[in-house]
């Protein structure tokens, strides 16, 4: 055999005889293969193709078939199940990606072409315009241009900024026109309207803006509680002349309280409609605990909280009004659209995967972190969509859709599993590929060889058919957001392709070894091969079964998908039940849940030892001590969100105390220390990473933003007409940067708002809204002192900022990452060493088991994973005088980590299918391989608390660990010895009732080689250690 031979050039020593395939897109003949000795012929492949006989553009080859723009068109024929005829569809296969597309209805070019509309229309005029075939004219040119126009009118590149432009700019006349400013009263602080719309942008969608809203007046609300409540005890203080307690109560409870809640909410709900809320009620309240003066002088005055909350809500209304008005689209609409999206990623990944199985060849690293990464963005979009459109459902009275479409999307989340199942399973091929050349290598790719000739057609046809379905689901392509499509008969095409490739598969696995060149294997006393050939066993069989997972889980999204669509067809009415909270609230989702946290399912303490009569694993029985007591009553203080609210609490406090002390508090008004408690309460963020690069976009925004308003102001000085077209623009180019994160969400919003604080508090002071304000100049504003007075104010909040970030409770998102990650290495060890094939039901065995982690448990775990790549970034932000954060072998660790997640849920997933019914041979090879099992769970688990150890203590790792690989081929080779006694006791059962062990085995592959890469990523990042680091 030649090693290095593509795989249709490679042929199995052994002779297989002849078969002919049906039912797939392709007509295949395998004629017989022969010794090696003699030259084997090549498959024989046909294809029906249908011609463009209308089209100038002919193939080089009589026989070729028509391939214009990169494509091919070929007719399929399958079975209807229910009929038992045969159906003829169209098939359209790009060349270069191998994604196969099914055209519904489709009987010739003429409809593949009507179907395909506008795209296919412009792909010919480019085409044209490429080869020179046909001049266009002027009118195709004018409407090539028009369309080119209309396009990019329509893009979000150009609208998502332009919508929240608009309300800036609506918002800013309150300032800028008489009439509407007089009507709010005298005051300086009507550039909160425009304030309110840089954080509260009318660039969402309808549920968005509807929760934002919400959220938004429910923050005001509190802010005026907050505010009212404070004047009432300034004013009973001083009435019993105790001024100075009233005001410590007043710093205490409601200013470091208050502003301390808020932090902690915001923290805590982990929404970016509720920070927004947050951002504004810190904004109004800082306000009128500083700006307004009354509680400072014991009085009550309601109707400057009153003016304030009108101002901010004048904002919030031109928001919205602009969102519903002005290209709005709705979440149900792009969650539809994004489901269709997510689909065809998972169409891209399984035609990967599968078509480099089969060939042997393999991705580039580039190409399937592309196809990933399209695939986990479409997933975290789906998450968030149907979140907000949650709301538009509660508003419209229909929450009976939206259960359907939740369900929808978790059964469209589940696939994503089933995809990392594949590869998995892919990717320990190729390493199982990837070996030095001799005798083993030959047997690794004849074994290939074998499995994908027998295999392979049955794998193609199933693979193409599950492609057609992802096309075509979930909901219409031209109309998302009205229709959900439903073809007929395609849940019966997948069940009988899927029994087609199930009983393919079990008979060539049965056939595979059955086979002369198997059994001499098996019966091989080389312990080296009989654990290769288990190794290749355990990868041919977990990813035909990983595809019987995939199928399975693409019907239960057209499960749903046909009960959706039955609802709809019922013709619903309306209902706003859910507004009756005392009539079983329990049936409805209400919209005010946070994310939850990652619990622990099982006493995971337990499982640190074998012996649970060992006293040190068991907690005391007899009375606790009462400081233990203690410790465990004040547990939650010791959480990141409680600590990071009582610090920004405290903080608060601390920076306002000069406006309450008589001595300080000129000074403090005369530079505007509200703004800088309002930078303070901003740029505040939970982890030292994620502050001090908010603090240094915020410094530099707020340079920027003054030196803008500086050069509007000496240009257009209370120009009423320029000043808000100047900011219309500026508007535009800060929410561009907002809303694409480039450089930084933080620094575009930072810009506007400096501009807006110093450009339109300048006007309102020339229009004589002045509220005693005759040190900036006035009437006659000294737009150099404001802009200055701004810059010192906002510069010492962040830098207030950062000293309470650094030096109280820091909480650095490195020791954060290793804390988290340590854990989860830690959970994933102890898993595995309470051995997962334990909880597989056996024969003769009455206790119930279950699937050792639990869905819930592994959303959990998912869920925790993605916190701790956000804090992957949030590091690297941190500043280290040792170097740069070694950011790119962190990611490789939570890559790899990701792996072993894949691992897990492979193995869960057979587990769940064996508890149902386990067969005779199921226990025995359970019964017979415990030892060996325990062995190596054991191994695993030391490997996982030692890598754990090393991270958290960031140290290297010692030269000897662990050898997880002899454990794990003497468990392999116990498998084989299992197959030898079966054979030899004439007691040859199903290869499907070895699948169960081939997942396992695949997991510890997988997991043995996670382990190695992560022991290499640490040994880079702590290779070295300085002197200090073992000084006692």
């Amino acid at each position: 055999m030649e090693d290095g031979l593509p795989l249709t050039q490679r042929t199995p020593t052994s002779t297989i005889p002849s078969r002919q395939l049906t039912g797939s897109s392709e007509a295949i003949e395998y004629s017989k293969c022969v010794h090696p000795s003699t030259v084997s012929p090549e498959p024989q492949i046909r294809h029906d193709y249908i011609h463009n006989e209308s089209s100038t553009e002919t193939s080089a080859d009589e026989g070729e078939p028509y391939s214009g723009f990169g494509h091919t068109l070929r007719k399929h024929s399958f079975r209807v199940p229910s009929t038992g005829s045969d159906a003829t569809s169209l098939f359209e296969q790009r060349i270069r990606s191998g994604t196969t597309f099914l055209l519904d209805n489709a009987t010739g070019l003429h409809d593949v072409e009507a179907q395909r509309g506008i795209q296919r229309n412009g792909s010919n005029r480019d085409w044209a315009v490429r080869t020179g075939r046909r001049r266009l004219n002027v009118l195709e040119w004018l409407q090539v241009f028009v369309r080119c126009g209309l396009d990019f009118l329509g893009s979000p590149w150009l609208t998502r900024p332009l919508r929240c432009s608009i309300t800036y700019f609506l918002a800013s006349l309150i300032v800028f026109w008489a009439p509407l400013s007089r009507a709010l009263g005298p005051g300086d602080t009507k550039h909160l309207a425009a304030t309110a719309t840089v954080y509260f942008h009318a660039s969402r969608s309808v549920g968005s803006m509807i929760e934002a809203t919400l959220f938004a007046e429910i923050a005001l609300l509190y802010s005026a509680c907050l505010s009212v409540l404070s004047m009432l005890t300034a004013r009973f203080f001083d009435e019993m002349d105790h001024i100075v307690i009233g005001h410590a109560i007043v710093l205490l409870v409601f200013c470091a309280g208050g502003l301390g809640s808020i932090a902690f909410l915001k923290q805590s709900m982990r929404i970016a409609t509720f920070n927004t809320a947050c951002s504004l009620a810190s904004v109004t309240f800082a306000s009128i605990l500083i700006h307004e003066g009354s509680i400072q002088r014991g009085d009550v005055s309601f109707s400057k909280i009153i003016q304030i909350s009108v101002i901010v809500n004048s904002g919030i209304v031109i928001a919205t009004s602009v969102c519903f008005l002005i290209f709005p689209y709705t979440a149900i609409a792009k969650l539809k659209v994004t489901s269709n999206k997510t689909m065809k990623s998972y169409t891209n990944l399984l035609s990967a995967m599968t078509l480099n199985f089969i060939n042997g060849s393999t991705l580039t690293s580039n190409e399937f972190d592309k196809l990933l990464k399209s695939s986990q963005e479409s997933m975290s979009s789906l998450d968030t969509l149907l979140h907000e459109s949650m709301y538009e459902h509660y508003v419209w009275g229909t929450v009976e859709e939206y259960k359907f479409q939740k369900r929808l999307v978790k059964s469209t989340q589940q696939l994503s599993q089933h995809i990392g199942g594949l590869k998995s399973s892919y990717a320990m091929k190729l390493r199982l590929m990837d070996i030095e050349p001799g005798y083993r290598k030959s047997s690794c790719y004849e074994l290939f060889d074998v499995f994908v000739h027998y295999l392979g057609p049955e794998m193609d046809s199933l693979v193409s058919t599950l492609q057609n379905a992802l096309e075509l689901l979930p909901f219409h392509d031209r109309r998302p957001e009205s229709s959900i499509r439903v073809i007929v008969g395609l849940r019966d095409t997948i069940i009988t392709a899927r029994k087609t490739f199930d009983d393919a598969r079990t008979s060539t696995l049965q056939e595979m070894y059955s086979m002369d060149v198997f059994r001499s294997l098996v019966e091989s006393n080389s312990q080296e091969i009989c654990v290769h050939l288990e190794e290749i066993a355990s990868v041919c069989g977990q990813f035909s079964y990983g595809l019987l997972n995939f199928a399975d889980g693409l019907l239960q999204v057209l499960i749903v998908t046909e009960e959706y669509a039955a609802y709809l067809n019922q013709g619903h009415q309306r209902s706003w039940h859910w507004m009756k909270f005392w009539e079983r609230p329990s049936q409805y989702t209400m919209p005010f849940k946070s994310d939850e946290s990652v619990t622990v399912p099982l006493p995971l303490w337990r499982l640190f030892s074998d012996d649970t009569s060992d006293l040190k694993f068991v907690k005391p029985a007899g009375s606790v001590p009462f400081g233990l007591r203690l410790w465990r009553a004040l547990r939650v203080f010791r959480r990141n969100d409680v600590k990071y609210g009582i610090k920004v609490g405290i903080g608060a406090m601390i920076f306002t105390m000069p406006a309450f002390i008589d001595q300080s508090r000129d000074i403090f008004y005369h530079y505007r220390g509200e703004w800088g408690l309002i930078s303070f309460v901003i740029v505040m963020n939970i982890s030292i990473g994620s502050s001090l690069s908010a603090a240094f976009y915020r410094i530099l925004g707020t340079v920027i933003g003054t030196l803008s308003a500086y050069v509007t102001w000496q240009l257009f000085p209370s120009n009423n007409i320029a000043l808000p077209i100047v900011g219309f623009f500026m508007a535009f180019f800060c929410f561009h940067m907002i809303l694409t994160g480039r450089p930084n969400t933080v620094f575009g919003r930072f810009i506007l708002l400096t501009f807006n604080l110093t450009a339109l508090y300048s006007y309102s002071l020339s229009r004589g809204d002045d509220e005693g304000d005759d040190d900036e100049g006035g009437s006659h504003p000294m737009i150099g002192e404001i802009a200055w007075h701004r810059l010192i104010a906002v510069i010492a909040g962040v830098l207030w900022g950062v000293i309470i970030t650094l030096y109280v409770w820091p909480n650095s998102a490195r020791a954060e990452l290793k804390r988290k990650l340590g854990i989860l290495w830690i959970r994933l060890g102890l898993v595995w060493k309470s051995d997962p094939l334990s909880k597989v039901p056996l024969l003769g065995d009455n206790t119930s088991q279950s699937h050792y982690i639990s869905l819930e448990e592994e959303q959990n775990l998912a869920k925790s994973y993605l916190k701790m790549r956000d804090l992957v970034d949030e590091a690297g932000k941190e500043f280290r005088l040792k170097g740069p954060y070694p950011t790119q072998q962190y990611n490789v660790i939570m890559s790899v980590t990701e792996e072993i997640l894949d691992a897990y849920h492979n193995v869960n997933t057979m587990i769940v299918r064996s508890t149902t019914t386990s067969s005779e041979l199921d226990s025995d090879i359970i019964r017979y391989t415990v030892l060996e099992r325990k062995e190596l769970g054991n191994r695993i688990f030391l490997l996982f608390y030692l890598l754990s150890s090393a991270l958290r203590l960031g140290l290297p790792l010692p030269d000897h660990l662990p050898n997880t690989e002899h454990a794990r081929d003497r468990m392999i080779a116990k498998v084989n010895e299992f197959r030898r006694k079966q054979v030899t006791e004439a007691r040859v059962g199903s290869e499907d009732e070895f699948v169960l062990f081939y997942s396992f085995i695949l997991a510890t592959l997988s997991i043995n080689d996670a382990l190695l890469h992560i022991i290499a990523m640490l040994q880079q990042i702590y290779g070295t250690i300085e002197d200090e680091t073992l000084i006692i």
